[in-house]
């Protein structure tokens, strides 16, 4: 196995390596910017995650929402899938599942990774389109600012209740202008079994190979490529009716950064190309009607970008370019040897392509700091075989789109203006007050628009909307940050009010639906989101911290007067750490309240939420201790062994059973790690 070949070339080299320059880490919520939280080291090395959505659940207002063990969807502040803008070293990936079975954070595999940033609202237009709940920033970086010479990790574990075993290593060297990286992992989960010993369809196998590789050529600045490989096979799914025997990332890109005209000049290009393939046959037991999947997306693009000063001003202007094909086809027949008949194209060759102009500006203003920043997108779809019937007995897509909602046209176009005004200004005794007003726009995503999904039943069809209009986001954020000796705290309040709001509803013959047949479609309402965040932390001695946490969030469909589907309900936590002699230990009580406000009925609303959920507390329990260059961490998950499910479920698009499954947590679970790094 990689992992381990590259663990034995360290040990081979260890009695050799150079000196490093220690590296200073810091975790947590960085006080100055209360809207964003940096996961890093350990964190990032959790052995008990299925991947980055479910890791990412221990920061202060992210949410998500599980259908298996492995493609968790992030939410944050209420919002999810295409609200939210995740980046990663700059570039984005698109998931090829119609169901998101594999959400952008998917193909993270935290332990390769250095940092993931987590933005949390409207903090910058520089990130890219959207992003109106949030960004999550993944980066990795090559080790330019390391003592020159080889150095690395290797690091394993193993489970008991859905990890079986996971290994992944890290190799790094520097030469005088020259600079590699190599990341490999590995990873295979089991079905785990909740609090009542049941067991949930959530196993699946998963590898991933990452190298990136720089050349510094003094004046003329820093040139670096990057390449990985990320594969999950034969992931099963509690909340779907298919599972996924195949889900595979290919990606590139290729950055230059050069300092200019006295400021920075930076230059990106890259491509994702994803394969994806669900059934419902290959991993469960054959259905009456068989049916598969097969399905593509491939997303390219890149950036420029220039940074400088001009009087008491800190600049930054940028042009940055997307363009994603996505292409999914749905084959049915009596069994899996025959499935001859093409039964729909779920994606009928949908191109989404977007340009965006931004510039942003910070300067100090009296003792605060004001951020001001300007943005224009400009975007264009279009379904090319919108028009071609899947098969004789088939509807064409646009005939589907003008049964439901009048309109043939799959071509759409527009313009949206993003604007960004912050204020931060500190106080007397350490606190710092801020307050944020952004107008912000989202474009509807290939499902949203063009989903054509048929069914014998019209409570079974899905189809998206290609006239769907912008999403329009005004946004305010209002907050306290207060930094003590030992201790600190913040307190923030954001309001949203969203116009043209993309619904997911079921047809009643609502304004601009035609049909009264209960199909999923998607149509534009006006709606509000509002919510509180809260945070402190206390060093009681040097050895022990406590940390508690609180979030809440309320989402308003205000064109039906009738909640907002899948709002996380009030959660948080409370977290206990005490460094020892015999180990850092950390005890941490998590839960949530009931969630009544739910929009579950398919009768009056969307039908989205499964059931009103009631609400949990389980504590978890870890250790971990250094010897040398070694490190071992023993977590023991759900110490009592609760039943409970999060509130978040997923949609499924499954036309025999297309009503939502609410998917149980894991039980208790102990999880063992390892990771060793060598030094000179």
């Amino acid at each position: 196995m990689l992992s381990f070949a590259i663990a034995a070339a360290l040990a081979a080299q260890g009695a050799e390596l150079p000196p490093q320059l220690p590296q200073v880490e810091v975790i947590g919520q960085h006080i100055e910017s209360s809207g964003e939280e940096a996961v890093t080291g350990d964190d990032l090395r959790a052995p008990a995650a299925g991947d980055l959505a479910e890791l990412l659940r221990d920061v202060n207002g992210v949410s998500a929402g599980r259908m298996g063990g492995h493609g968790l969807e992030p939410v944050i502040r209420g919002q999810s899938q295409g609200q939210l803008n995740v980046r990663t070293d700059g570039g984005l990936v698109v998931g090829a599942c119609p169901n998101r079975m594999d959400p952008p954070t998917a193909f993270t595999v935290a332990a390769a990774v250095d940092r993931v940033t987590v933005v949390k609202g409207v903090q910058s237009l520089a990130h890219g389109t959207g992003g109106t709940g949030g960004t999550i920033l993944v980066e990795r970086e090559l080790p330019w600012s390391a003592t020159a010479g080889l150095s690395g990790r290797a690091g394993a574990g193993a489970g008991d209740n859905g990890l079986d075993w996971r290994a992944d290593s890290q190799l790094l060297w520097r030469g005088e202008r020259a600079a590699l990286r190599l990341d490999a992992s590995a990873a295979e989960y089991g079905d785990y079994v909740d609090g009542d010993g049941e067991a949930v369809r959530s196993g699946f196998r998963r590898r991933s190979l990452h190298a990136m590789a720089g050349q510094d050529f003094g004046d003329a600045g820093v040139l670096e490529f990057g390449v990985e490989r990320a594969e999950t096979l034969d992931a099963r799914f509690a909340g779907a009716g298919m599972d996924a025997p195949l889900d595979r990332m290919t990606g590139a890109r290729v950055a230059w950064r050069r300092e200019l005209a006295g400021g920075e000049f930076a230059l990106r290009a890259w491509r994702n190309e994803v394969d994806h393939v669900m059934d419902n046959f290959s991993l469960r037991p054959q259905p009456a009607m068989a049916m598969r999947t097969p399905a593509e997306s491939d997303t390219q693009g890149g950036d420029v970008r220039f940074d400088t000063t001009a009087d008491a001003w800190s600049l930054t202007a940028g042009l940055d370019l997307s363009a994603n094909r996505r292409q999914a086809t749905r084959f049915a027949g009596p069994n899996p040897a025959m499935l001859t008949m093409v039964n729909a194209f779920l994606w009928p060759d949908a191109r989404l392509d977007q340009a965006g102009l931004y510039g942003e500006g910070s300067r100090p203003l009296g003792e605060g700091t004001l951020t001001a920043g300007l943005r224009v997108d400009r975007f264009r779809a279009e379904a090319r075989r919108a028009g071609v019937r899947p098969s004789a007995m088939a509807m064409a897509p646009s005939a589907l789109y003008a049964m439901y909602y009048g309109s043939t046209d799959a071509r759409w176009d527009d313009t949206g203006v993003s604007g960004l005004l912050r204020f931060e200004q500190p106080l007397a005794g350490g606190v710092t007050a801020f307050a944020g007003l952004s107008r912000t726009v989202r474009a509807a995503d290939a499902t949203e628009r063009y989903l054509a999904a048929p069914a014998a039943m019209p409570s079974g069809r899905w189809i998206g909307n290609p006239g769907l209009a912008l999403e329009k986001h005004s946004q305010l954020d209002l907050g306290l940050a207060w930094e003590g000796e030992r201790a600190t705290a913040s307190a923030v309040a954001f309001a949203d009010r969203v116009g043209d709001y993309v619904l997911r509803d079921r047809a009643r013959g609502q304004d601009g639906v035609l049909l009264a047949d209960g199909a999923s479609v998607y149509r534009n309402v006006d709606a509000t989101l509002h919510g509180l965040e809260i945070e402190a932390r206390w060093q009681w001695t040097e050895s022990l911290s406590l940390e508690a946490e609180a979030a809440w969030v309320r989402g308003q469909n205000r064109s039906d007067d009738r909640p907002l589907a899948q709002m996380p309900p009030l959660n948080g936590a409370l977290a206990l750490a005490w460094d020892t002699r015999t180990g850092e230990w950390t005890a941490r009580l998590r839960g949530a309240a009931r969630q009544d406000r739910v929009d579950d009925s398919v009768l009056t609303g969307s039908g989205l939420d499964a059931r009103r959920t009631p609400g949990f507390g389980v504590l978890d329990l870890g250790w971990s201790k250094a010897f040398g260059a070694h490190r071992l961490r023993l977590d023991l998950k759900n110490v009592f062994d609760r039943t409970y499910a999060e509130h978040l479920n997923r949609a499924n698009l499954d036309p025999f059973n297309p009503d939502p499954v609410q998917v149980n947590e894991p039980g208790r679970g102990v999880f063992l790690a390892w990771e060793w790094t060598p030094a000179g």
